[in-house]
């Protein structure tokens, strides 16, 4: 069976025709016996202090990852840059590395249109005769491992998930006849010792823990499984050494993230998650800061995980945990872990247990088969369970997935107007919510500084990218980086105003 990515087809047909980059498009079989580069000497030479930018798509998982392979690459002697989607030739990079995308079409898409970008920026430099080498690395390079190599000419090479050790020996390519390529069937990375981070995003004040990789479930929409393997946690003692050292850096907020947190540990403690004995140790550590949970799953929800996020002022009273959808048989359909989990009992548990609790929650709409009794369910649940925070998304196949076959489709149009009524709905609770903290006062972390007097702060209902802000007046100032007790004084859709 030929594999036949349209993302790929599409823009390599587009690009190639003008720019000369592709000639052909021949997808090779999945069972194409797979070659691994050899290398030796992984070190960069002394004599050059080699400036390499990373390129970072995709989730914060992958920006883990690029900090991971920063900070070996900046061990390895190398000055480290964050890079952006297009080329900044002030920067005068040698080398960029682009941690890639593969999970849904519009993040392939992008950073395939990356990628072109770079390629075609690397051809203008060597008509300048100033070389650049251009490296990809995670989940789109680990999915179409067999397909990018045949496809895009002028890459220098590739690295798959989690192989951040492996980044010094990828850049020593020397004089070889092709890319190197040193991507592994399936990525089996056992994380042994601590991995030193290179900060790359602009705000200092909060950091990415990744916690664990790969996952169990069989969701049929996601292909994640297919090319990130099976659960691998990291061990408990690596991640607070990591956690220390973030701190001591002045990180202050920790979020923890995986593709399934509530799972954590089960592959280390014989299948019982170690989640709540690592919430508790990393709140143990000494320091002001706070530690938010992502990707939590309904089943996770315990005894043991109720009395720790109940018992530590460090965990904010915030917790991320993806339905996808409400209806039964829309769960079923999508073969979601948490079936036999009373989704309604579990969200009263949690608000009985942590009263100031700000649940956030994602759903698909326009799934296969979704029927307009399904969706109206959906809406009913949505305004009687009122989450704080809601992201919503509209279904698009995903290559390989048993749901890419479930038939009939949801048409386009149909799916729009779904999202478009879901976020309406959820924007009239989330505006009740803002208008019940006025009056509050709120311990919140500042984020930057706007004005002389103004400043955006979080408090522990947001999450940094994805929710509100607290826009503050404060005519005495703040610490940027530091919390603050502010008075709510305002509101308007998702974000708050304050006094300090």
């Amino acid at each position: 069976m030929l594999v036949n990515p349209a993302f790929l087809k599409n823009y390599c047909l587009t690009w190639g025709a003008s720019n000369n980059v592709l000639s052909s498009i021949n997808f090779v079989p999945r069972t194409f016996a797979f070659r691994e580069t050899k290398l030796s000497n992984p070190r960069i030479e002394p004599h050059r202090k080699m400036r390499i930018g990373i390129v970072t798509l995709g989730c914060d998982k992958n920006t883990v990852d690029s900090e991971y392979i920063g900070g070996v690459l900046e061990q390895a002697g190398a000055r480290v840059l964050p890079a952006g989607l297009d080329p900044d030739p002030g920067q005068d990079l040698d080398v960029v590395v682009i941690q890639t995308c593969g999970f849904i079409d519009a993040a392939k898409s992008q950073s395939l249109e990356t990628i072109l970008t770079w390629l075609e920026y690397k051809r203008e430099r060597e008509a300048e005769g100033r070389p650049l080498k251009v490296f990809l690395s995670g989940c789109l390079v680990q999915r179409y491992q067999r397909e990018l190599p045949a496809e895009l000419d002028g890459v220098d090479g590739y690295l798959g998930v989690g192989d951040y050790d492996r980044v010094v020996a990828l850049l020593q390519t020397g004089p070889l006849s092709g890319p190197v390529n040193l991507v592994r069937e399936m990525p089996a990375t056992v994380v042994a010792h601590p991995t030193p981070r290179k900060p790359l995003s602009p705000s200092r004040h909060y950091a990415y823990l990744k916690i664990a990789d790969g996952c169990n479930h069989t969701c049929a929409f996601c292909a994640i499984p297919s090319f990130k393997g099976r659960l691998r946690s990291v061990p408990r003692r690596i991640l607070v050494e990591e956690a220390r050292a973030l701190i001591a850096q002045g990180v202050r907020e920790l979020n923890l993230v995986a593709q399934d947190t509530s799972d954590y540990g089960k592959d280390l403690e014989g299948g019982r998650s170690a989640l709540p004995q690592l919430l508790a140790d990393l709140a143990a550590l000494p320091g002001d800061f706070w530690i938010r949970l992502f990707y939590f799953y309904p089943g996770g929800v315990t005894r043991e995980f109720l009395e720790v996020m109940a018992s530590s002022p460090k965990i904010v009273p915030y917790l991320d945990m993806p339905l996808q959808h409400l209806h039964p048989d829309v769960l079923r359909r999508m073969k979601r872990p948490h079936l036999s989990v009373n989704v309604e009992n579990t969200i009263a548990r949690l608000r009985r247990a942590i009263p100031e609790l700000t649940l956030r929650t994602t759903f698909i709409v326009g799934f296969p088969q979704e029927t307009r009794a399904e969706f109206e369910y959906l809406l009913n649940e949505l305004r009687r369970l009122r989450f704080e925070r809601v992201g919503a998304f509209e279904y698009s196949d995903e290559e390989g997935t048993p749901a890419a076959r479930l038939e009939p489709k949801v048409p386009r149009r149909t799916a729009r107007a779904r999202y478009d009524r879901l976020m309406r709905t959820q924007a009239e609770i989330a505006e009740e919510v803002a208008r019940s903290q006025v009056g509050k006062e709120l311990r919140v972390l500042v984020e930057s500084q706007v004005d002389d007097i103004t400043f955006l702060a979080r408090s522990h209902m947001d999450a940094p990218e994805v929710d509100g802000a607290v826009v503050v007046r404060a005519p005495r100032g703040l610490r940027v980086g530091e919390f603050a007790l502010v008075k709510i004084t305002g509101a308007a859709n998702y974000d708050l105003f304050a006094e300090a």
